[in-house]
């Protein structure tokens, strides 16, 4: 009788292992197939998003996905600077460039324009953050300029932004994509 009982025991212990060594296989193949549904949706949005960008229809959002194919070169240099706005000293572009890049891309991009276009120093990054109200499409976002932080204690943040909610002058590590628009100085 002793033994009968102990081979239910086992039986039951045994049942029980089984059954979670068998949910856990499903779960982990659910989660599997979850995972490829995601991709394979993550890679139709990125796709239908260099169509429209090779279409010549650019979307202003500010989300970057590295896998995508993006060519800033894709938009007219003369639609960002065709109306600009002067305060003091500075002109400043219409509009913002339509993509997020990292530093050096958006220190060449600036410049690329010609004329003296360039990234706004911080001081000047500043002046745009105290007009964001007469500046048009200025968001509130993270902005770069072209101040560079000292290679000292902190040299893993390069360069100054500027947090357009709420104006802080921040370090910004030059490899992270963030806004930018160009101006120039008049004389």
């Amino acid at each position: 009788m002793q033994y009968v009982i102990i081979v239910i025991i086992v039986i039951v212990v045994l049942f029980l292992i089984g059954r979670e060594l068998l949910c856990w296989y499903y779960k982990i193949n659910e989660r599997i197939e979850l995972q490829k549904e995601t991709n394979d949706l993550l890679r139709k949005l990125i796709e239908q998003k260099n169509e429209s960008f090779s279409e010549g229809i650019i979307k202003s959002d500010h989300f970057a996905l590295e896998s995508q194919k993006i060519h800033v070169n894709q938009f007219d240099s003369k639609s960002i600077i065709s109306k600009t706005i002067i305060i003091d000293n500075l002109e400043i572009a219409e509009m913002d460039f339509p993509n997020t890049m990292n530093w050096e891309s958006a220190k060449k991009e600036c410049e690329s324009l010609g004329s003296g276009w360039h990234l706004p120093t911080k001081e000047e990054l500043n002046i745009l953050y105290e007009n964001k109200q007469k500046i048009k499409g200025i968001s509130n976002l993270r902005y770069w300029s072209s101040t560079e932080w000292d290679k000292g204690e902190y040299a893993y943040y390069d360069a100054y932004g500027q947090d357009f909610e709420n104006g802080d002058q921040i370090k910004l590590m030059k490899n992270l994509n963030f806004s930018f628009r160009a101006v120039r100085t008049i004389k």
